[in-house]
């Protein structure tokens, strides 16, 4: 009997589709690439027109085999490699290494279900060279930048470090914020509502036409209260309007891996594996079947005869109003490997009828899948909003109060921000209404959040860099490579991160440049679409790369062959330690090594580039901050918030004061610049409480000398510069006027 061989990537798959297909048909697993560029070397011709010298994966030897043996056996082939550039590429390797004469070998589906395969089967499809000169591309941009950077990185910095084209900006955005938090200063504020209504408060909205958020100057609180506190107000302004909420959007990979992160606790790269396991077939009943749509995707679309399954359950379960009418959203930009969103398969196939038949990981990711693509099925949420503006002299409060008259898909499911609902008061305009109390409370500004796997996701997103098939493997590089810690959920970067983006910022500001970064990612998109040559990108970009490859080749070179002389004396023999770098990292090792066999670790400090240019390196203060970076010494200084002890600490910008209570409190504070020579940590406590309320007196008389900003007429605050103090406004950023201290 005539036999057909199908390809696909993994064997999960290959079971699936065999129990689809039939006994006519042999289904084999390539097991993902079998080709790929050379690990030993770049293999990349640059001189020659960025020619790509693919081998064989080391392993893959017995797989080609049998796939050739099968070949010569069959009288049609598929190659049925995933729908995206990386699926594209493993079929256009295939093909040439069979070279199959037949140009219709491609065929492509969505989902593994017997009437995508089945139809998949009848309509096969030449190769998309585009795709794949889009995925050889970005093949070659990350070969270039990995195996160009790298080397001189480990000059720079050690060993063990690499650079990546995404993964490097990604690692960037961690570092830059970072930097924010550890140089925020936490300010005091006040948020103002009113309670005009019992149990309803409104919130002040502006003082003299100024929209206000929150208040920065305790002075303008004991002004407000003075003025308005029993006071009446007029009713200005009610105003009543008819409003919809629309319902959560089904998912495409990046919101899955967010939402997997926040619901069920999934990293990026455990989701992708279950997604995975859901879409290439799971046994239920003694039937495989696969669960879930193409989950690498960032397209919205949903196929109209999923629309109208999902039409149909919710009109037999809910009724005719609560079936909504989903049109995909516009996306901004061109929407990579659009399939469609990712969906059951099966709206019938209820997430609980599973439950026990798979592994805990596979339902709980299903059932997300399965209830965000019903939600996003259904009719609107609609509510009414009665808005009520209430004012006095200078001062104006701004209310709403919602009442829904259709729940719609709350029905189901209510988002996080739901929207809270009451009976609308008796108000008309020109009414008075007493302030029965002000609620006031009082804040301390907090940094901005780290970033999770979640909100990296989410950033990478928004700036357009990375595509859904990456997200996962950037973010275990960044961990593998422990260039991040994982604190709390959250990235922190660890020195040696630190330290690599400081080389790559200075040596290559286009690499690492995030608009730069995003124009590549559109540049890839142009390819796949056929209106971009994908060597004229490959020349275009490394035109720009070399110019700084040189200019650093020449630097590392007169590094390598200079002797690094350090600022310390080894503790033996009093000579000189010099700067040497191992697998290991860089470390110190004695002049006279031979003979007193002295060798320092400077494992964690950050060496610049241009000391070591100079032969001369200054590691004391460095090494001595290190070794104090373990340093927690009681102070007799108390938490304002909770009157717990203040420990003194060291950290990557200084030494500052942290609560013992810091879990709870969140009570953490710089030292004041003037104090930190004075500090003496070899004391058992260190008392510093009566220079630091000295301090702040002589502060609060700098401020309540220099009087509120001129221009907008906010106080000021003081703030540390490079050059000593100076005066900011508190209206930051609305208003960004700054001065020098007036000398008295």
């Amino acid at each position: 009997m005539t036999k057909k061989l199908v390809i696909v990537e993994s064997p999960a798959k290959a079971n699936t589709i065999k129990k689809i297909l039939g006994k006519n048909y042999e289904i084999l697993a390539s097991y993902g690439h079998v080709r790929d560029l050379p690990k030993s070397k770049i293999g990349v011709d640059i001189e020659n027109n960025f020619e790509p010298h693919y081998i064989t994966i080391k392993g893959k030897g017995d797989v080609i085999k049998k796939i050739k043996q099968a070949a010569k056996k069959a009288d049609k082939i598929y190659l049925a490699s995933d729908k995206d550039r990386e699926g594209e590429a493993i079929a256009w390797h295939i093909n040439n290494i069979l070279g199959i004469k037949d140009e219709k070998v491609r065929i492509e589906f969505n989902e593994i279900t017997e009437s995508a395969i089945k139809d998949a089967v009848k309509n096969p499809q030449p190769i998309d060279l585009n795709k794949v000169h889009s995925q050889q591309a970005r093949r070659i941009l990350d070969r270039l930048v990995g195996y160009k950077i790298s080397p001189l990185l480990w000059t720079l910095v050690n060993s063990n470090t690499s650079a990546g084209r995404v993964q490097s900006v990604a690692l960037k955005l961690i570092c830059d914020l970072e930097n924010e938090i550890q140089k925020f200063i936490s300010e005091k504020f006040w948020e103002v509502k009113g309670e005009f209504i019992k149990d309803s408060l409104f919130p002040l909205y502006k003082i003299k036409n100024d929209k206000i958020t929150r208040i920065m100057d305790k002075k303008i609180i004991d002004k407000l209260v003075k003025d308005v506190d029993k006071k009446e107000f007029d009713v200005i302004s009610t105003k009543i309007s008819e409003r919809t909420k629309k319902p959560p959007l089904p998912l495409k990979t990046s919101t899955l891996q967010q939402l997997a992160s926040s619901y069920l606790g999934y990293g990026a790269a455990k989701t992708m594996k279950v997604a995975q396991e859901l879409y290439e077939g799971i046994d239920l009943d003694k039937n495989s079947i696969g669960l879930i749509t193409y989950m690498r995707t960032d397209s919205l679309r949903i196929a109209d005869e999923a629309k109208k399954e999902a039409q149909k359950y919710i009109k037999n379960m809910f009724g005719e109003k609560y079936v909504g009418d989903y049109k995909e959203p516009k996306s901004k930009g061109k929407i990579q490997d659009a399939h469609e969103a990712i969906r059951p398969t099966n709206i019938m196939i209820m997430p609980e009828s599973i439950k026990g038949k798979v592994k805990l990981d596979q339902y709980k990711l299903y059932k997300l899948i399965w209830d965000r693509f019903m939600i996003s099925q259904f009719s609107n949420m609609e509510y009414q909003q009665f808005e009520i503006i209430l004012e006095h002299g200078e001062y104006q409060f701004r209310g709403a109060i919602n009442k829904i008259i259709f729940d719609g898909y709350y029905k189901l499911f209510k988002d996080e921000d739901e929207i809270v609902t009451a009976d609308f008061p008796n108000i008309n305009e020109g009414d008075k209404y007493k302030l029965n109390k002000l609620d006031i409370v009082e804040g301390e500004t907090k940094p901005p959040a780290r970033l999770t796997e979640s909100s990296l996701v989410k950033k990478l997103e928004s700036e357009g860099i990375g595509r859904p098939s990456t997200y996962a493997s950037i973010i275990e590089t960044l961990k593998k490579r422990e260039y991040v810690r994982i604190e709390k959920k959250s990235f922190v970067p660890t020195e040696l991160g630190f330290e690599v983006i400081t080389q790559l910022v200075e040596h290559f500001p286009n690499i690492m440049n995030i608009k730069f970064t995003a124009k590549m990612e559109e540049d890839l998109d142009k390819i796949e679409d056929g209106d971009l040559e994908w060597k004229k990108v490959l020349e275009q970009f490394y035109g720009d790369l070399s110019k700084y490859l040189v200019k650093l080749e020449k630097e590392v070179e007169k590094i390598s062959s200079k002797t690094i002389y350090s600022d310390i004396l080894c503790e033996k023999c009093n000579k000189p330690m010099i700067l040497k770098s191992g697998r290991y990292g860089k470390y110190l090792e004695c002049e006279n090594y031979e003979e007193c066999q002295e060798r320092i670790s400077v494992k964690g400090i950050n060496i610049p580039a241009e000391e070591m240019y100079n032969g001369k390196i200054n590691l004391k203060e460095k090494m001595n901050t290190l070794k104090n970076s373990s340093l927690k010494k009681l102070t007799d200084v108390k938490c304002e918030k909770c009157k717990g002890k203040m420990y003194l600490k060291s950290g990557r910008f200084g030494l500052y004061l942290e609560c013992e209570n810091y879990k709870e409190c969140q009570e953490r504070k710089p030292l004041p610049k003037l104090l930190l020579k004075k500090i003496d940590l070899e004391n058992e406590i260190i008392n510093i409480n009566d220079e630091i309320e000295q301090i702040k007196r002589t502060e609060e008389e700098i401020l309540n000398r220099e009087g509120n900003c001129e221009k907008c007429g906010n106080p000021f605050v003081l703030k540390n510069g490079r050059y000593g103090q100076f005066l900011a406004c508190s209206g930051y950023p609305k208003c960004k006027n700054i001065k020098k201290l007036t000398k008295k």
